[in-house]
């Protein structure tokens, strides 16, 4: 055989060898990057890192998108229940770490993550989750698609008392939200809200105020409650003080012995001669406490003075009485939807 036809042979060898042998280099490139996007972007510690950061970035629709995210109960975005599945709702979330992802077997893996939640007036926690998760198939055939094998959802029990309105996060639930009938004096509801959620609860309205209280929903499946407490501020104390030095004035200015409506009054056997005159001597002191319907004056002394002529039914002769008389006080508050402080006598 011909040298030249020989070497030309040999050459090809050569060639078809080195593409081949970049060709298996190649796929073990493109497998071993596959591999390791499964480990990392399309494994299981991924996939949850991915809905932990749309949840952080407050993306309620895309986190509900995420496979496995459902909700119970058939309930909607648009139901009462899901008033807190709401951007203006949820704390923000940041430094996710993954701190164990253990397999299971049979496709499912535990997924163990900390990460730290922001919410508003400031507060925050520093927590940790686990979510299980199951592969559900691939994508293109080669990349792994996870679920939630249980769904990243708990339950808040919410209660306000003294009054029907609380600010969650940045957003407000008022009356209807919380489910409360007409002339409620509180109200309560269970809302689901996404894992993890720093619920953060408070009241701030124009008589009214509260302490924030935080909640932490870490589990899913779990159940936290979350209990808000009105309580009067200075300025509903003093306009409560101002509208009661006005009302008893009010009782004052009637000139009969007993003025309707009124805490005090006077009773006489004989007849009086002209008419009573009243002044108050001493204002009671004005404490504002809740009932179990409305707020509430609390029991407290005063004195008004009466100033009368008395006629004796005995001989006709007529003497002059001036006494102070004592009262209590035992009145609901009643506040309209104005701000108007009335009072009612409690039954």
């Amino acid at each position: 055989m011909d040298v030249r036809v020989q070497k030309r042979r040999a050459s090809l060898s050569q060639v078809a060898l080195a593409w081949c042998g970049a060709l298996l280099l190649l796929v073990g490139v493109f497998a071993a990057g596959v591999l390791a996007l499964n480990l990392t972007v399309f494994g299981s510690s991924g996939f949850v890192t991915t809905y932990l950061q749309t949840l952080g970035a407050r993306d309620v629709d895309g986190a509900l998108a995420m496979p496995g995210v459902e909700l119970p109960d058939d309930l909607t975005p648009a139901s009462a229940g899901a008033a807190l599945l709401k951007r203006n709702t949820l704390a923000t979330l940041g430094e996710i770490r993954i701190t164990d992802d253990t397999d299971l077997g049979a496709g499912v893996h535990r997924v163990t993550v900390s990460y730290t939640l922001e919410g508003a007036d400031r507060q925050s926690a520093r927590t940790q989750s686990e979510f299980v998760v199951e592969r559900g198939g691939t994508n293109f055939g080669i990349f792994s698609q996870w679920r939630f094998k249980e769904s990243p959802v708990a339950t808040l029990s919410l209660a306000v008392t003294n009054t029907t309105s609380v600010t969650v996060g940045t957003g407000e639930l008022d009356a209807s939200d919380l489910g409360a009938g007409d002339g409620a004096f509180g109200a309560g509801a269970r809302y689901t809200v996404l894992v993890p959620s720093l619920v953060v609860l408070s009241h701030e309205s124009h008589y009214l105020t509260s302490d924030t209280v935080a909640v932490t929903l870490a589990s899913p499946g779990a159940t936290e409650s979350g209990i808000v407490t009105a309580v009067p501020n200075d300025l509903f104390s003093q306009a409560v003080a101002g509208s009661l030095s006005a009302f008893l004035d009010d009782c004052a200015a009637q000139k009969v012995l007993y003025p309707v409506g009124c805490p005090f009054s006077k009773g006489i056997t004989d007849r009086i001669d002209g008419d009573p005159s009243w002044s108050i001597v001493h204002y009671p002191q004005v404490s504002v406490v809740a009932g179990g319907s409305s707020w509430l004056l609390a029991e407290n002394a005063g004195a008004a003075h009466i100033d009368v002529q008395v006629k004796s039914l005995f001989d006709g002769t007529v003497s002059a009485l001036s006494e102070d008389v004592p009262f209590s006080l035992d009145y609901a508050i009643l506040l309209d939807d104005a701000g108007e402080i009335t009072f009612a006598p409690r039954t």
